[in-house]
């Protein structure tokens, strides 16, 4: 008789608790979303837009490329 409550409880609150883990889930993984797309901005072909712009920002100029 146990088995079969706890069955109908678990039954009952599974949609709830599915909801709740993939809010969860949702949750922890916006920020390594957004840390991914302010890394992947969009640049110029071969350039990484995180290191240019860290270089800028110490006065580093890039280099023209061969041609």
């Amino acid at each position: 008789m146990k088995d079969e409550q706890f069955m109908r409880a678990w039954n009952d609150g599974h949609d709830h608790f599915s909801a709740d883990i993939a809010r969860g889930l949702h949750w922890l993984a916006t920020p390594f979303r957004r840390l991914g797309e302010w890394i992947a901005l969009p640049s110029a072909p071969g350039e990484d837009s995180v290191f240019t712009r860290a270089a800028a920002r110490c006065g580093v100029t890039p280099k023209r490329r061969a041609r």
